[in-house]
């Protein structure tokens, strides 16, 4: 063999059943070419560039011819017959599949160099071709994302790309390799169930599974993969995975608030039943205790009913907060404030075991929210913090707040949908034991609890959710068992002065009033205690229970009237309706509203001013407290603790 001096080089197997003819064309050929005679079938196995057969060699290696050339595709490796005239008919069947063109013998040497030249030529921009192809698919192969695989029927990882290496926690493609798929899936019955996957070759379109990293955390992945067959037996199998860690983490979250959102409609409608009933139980105590002389023994049994219900009505003030149906107080305050005022209070809480470190950005910006339950909130969560701390030898508490801005609404941070604004953000972490991913996604759900029973009700989380959404925030929870927890609070910056407070002052209730008033309240308890309280001051009281009864009521009556007493959240003609409707029927009339729910709505608070609201339940000095407050002209725009 000798290398070729001009024209398109490359390697010649000969393979021809006539040792003769074959050492003649080696010899036409060796001038210019690199030329190989093949003893036998083997030497279709090595590597050239163009194969020359005669007839005999085709008729009995043509299957053999066409898979060697199939193995090279996209590659042309062309083969040349080299027959007489009279068999050409016989093999040109051959044509396209096993070789790609012929020649004639006798065999000129002219026109062998030059058919053997144009075939090389071809093989040679084909085999460029290729190399572009193969090139741009490793580049995608490299650089895709999602993690690529190829995999032996037993699990042994045969190749991969970075990706997958990177999204297993190894530190190159090589280490990934020696690894199999049972090395890295948490579950042994899954990694079971998946190796007899991969040993079927059964194709895979989805299919979920939990890894293990190299740092024992753990990832979701989508898993795709086919296998390549060859003679109906599986040799291999192609994949890929797309880690969708966090897309599961962001449907945890919005499930939860999903729950959390119907668990709060729930304890919604049961608090506002049970404030109805507090309000009874607590008026008709009021009217007792003054029926009872001073000294008679069972004015200490009516203040430990009346003790009993004022705790039941802190317990529905818990349940409101989580459902956002308390009533706020909202005026501007500084976060900061807020958590440096509290500062002694948290240390008295945590002891000298637990370390308190305060973190305040100086830039933070004002927001609108209750003062007393933002309170709350920094309070439960600092009071979460100590019960994870509990046990340990010494720990740290982090109160941080931050100046944050969002530019466009993002879903990565709580798993929902935070309107673009500026917020101001606290922190609240601990070094605690941590939750694991169960309890992470009941943390905020009224009534659990990991504490023992007596230990705890399990409403501080649920508290300071519900009164942090209400204020128009966002609260969620970071926390890994081992790791600490993280509850972070953002709170939308406003520039806005909120409503005013409440006054501390109280009316004189000593004197005997004579006004007229008009109350309507569709709980039959409630109207009848608030009655009999307002009758007992002094008052005319017209009854209604609902506010169709109510403009009746007043269409019949033509006496003077001077105050109305109505709920807000009535059937068909609600509190606000009525008082609208009452101002076209009776000029000057003022309107205390009473409800359990606190969504006011935007009509009671333009009119804020002038009207007052009175939150149930609520007790017998409450009522008149407020309804004297109205009329003496003294009203602000919400009374009554609840």
């Amino acid at each position: 063999m000798v290398h070729a001096a001009e024209g398109a080089t490359g390697e010649v197997l000969l393979l021809l059943s006539d040792s003769e003819s074959a050492s003649l064309l080696a010899d036409m050929l060796g001038r210019s070419r690199r030329v190989t005679i093949g003893e036998s079938e083997a030497a279709l196995a090595g590597r050239y560039d163009l194969g020359v057969v005669d007839g005999p060699t085709l008729q009995r290696l043509w299957r053999r011819i066409a898979e060697r050339k199939r193995s090279e595709a996209p590659a042309l490796l062309p083969f040349l017959l080299v027959t007489t005239p009279q068999d050409v008919g016989l093999f040109a069947r051959f044509l396209w599949t096993a070789v790609d063109e012929l020649i004639q013998t006798p065999v000129q040497t002219p026109e062998l160099l030059a058919r053997v030249d144009v075939l090389l030529r071809v093989r040679e921009a084909s085999v460029r071709l290729r190399d572009h192809a193969e090139e741009r698919f490793r580049q995608f192969f490299e650089t895709d994302p999602a993690g690529k695989w190829v995999a032996a029927p037993d699990g042994r990882i045969l190749l991969c790309n970075p990706a997958l290496a990177a999204h297993l926690g190894f530190p190159s493609v090589e280490e990934a390799c020696r690894h199999t798929w049972a090395d890295v899936i948490s579950d042994p019955v899954a990694a079971a169930d998946f190796g007899a996957l991969l040993a079927r070759g059964a194709p895979l379109d989805g299919y979920e599974m939990e890894l293990t990293r190299g740092d024992s955390t753990r990832i979701h992945v989508l898993q795709h993969a086919v296998p390549r067959l060859e003679e109906g037996r599986v040799v291999e199998i192609q994949g890929y995975f797309v880690d969708v860690s966090e897309r599961r983490r962001l449907e945890r979250r919005l499930h939860m608030v999903e729950r959390l959102e119907a668990i709060g409609k729930l304890a919604g409608g049961i608090a506002h039943n049970f404030n109805n009933m507090l309000s009874t139980i607590l008026g008709y105590s009021d009217l007792l205790t003054t029926d009872l002389p001073m000294g008679d023994p069972r004015r200490q049994e009516i203040e430990e009913i009346r003790q009993a219900a004022l705790r039941l009505a802190e317990l529905t003030r818990q349940l409101l907060a989580f459902s956002r149906q308390q009533v706020l107080q909202p005026r501007e305050l500084r976060l900061n404030d807020v958590v440096a005022a509290m500062e002694r209070t948290f240390r008295g809480l945590l002891g000298d075991r637990i370390d308190v470190v305060l973190g305040l950005d100086g830039a933070l910006g004002p927001v609108i929210a209750d003062r007393s339950q933002l309170e709350q909130v920094a309070l439960n969560l600092v009071i979460n913090a100590r019960d994870a701390l509990a046990g340990m030898e010494r720990g740290e508490l982090k109160l941080e707040t931050a100046a944050l801005r969002l530019e466009v609404g993002n879903r990565t941070i709580a798993g929902v949908e935070i309107p673009a604004g500026d917020y101001a953000v606290l922190r609240v972490r601990d070094s605690g034991r941590g939750m694991d991913a169960a309890t992470r996604a009941r943390a905020f759900e009224p009534f659990f609890t990991t504490k023992r029973a007596g230990e705890g009700v399990g409403l501080g989380l649920a508290t300071a959710y519900g009164i942090v959404k209400q204020s128009g925030g966002f609260i969620w929870i970071d926390s890994e068992l081992g790791r600490g927890t993280t509850v972070s609070v953002y709170l939308p910056v406003a520039k806005i002065t909120g409503p005013r407070q409440a006054t501390s002052s109280a009316p004189a209730l000593d004197a005997v009033a004579g006004e007229t008033l008009l109350l309507v309240e569709d709980e039959d308890s409630v109207r009848v205690m608030a009655a009999r309280v307002l009758r007992q001051r002094g008052y005319t009281v017209l009854e209604a229970a609902n506010g169709g009864e109510a403009l009746a009521m007043l269409k019949r009556y033509d006496g003077p009237l001077d105050l109305l007493v109505t709920d807000i959240m009535m059937p068909e003609i609600g509190g606000l309706e009525l008082a609208e409707r009452l101002t076209g029927l009776r000029e000057g009339v003022r309107v205390l509203f009473v409800s359990g729910y606190s969504e006011l709505d935007p009509a009671l608070t333009r009119a804020a001013a002038t009207t007052t609201l009175l939150n149930k339940p609520f007790r017998a000095g409450e009522l008149l407290s407020a309804v004297r407050r109205i009329l003496d002209g003294s009203a602000a725009s919400v009374v009554g603790a609840g």
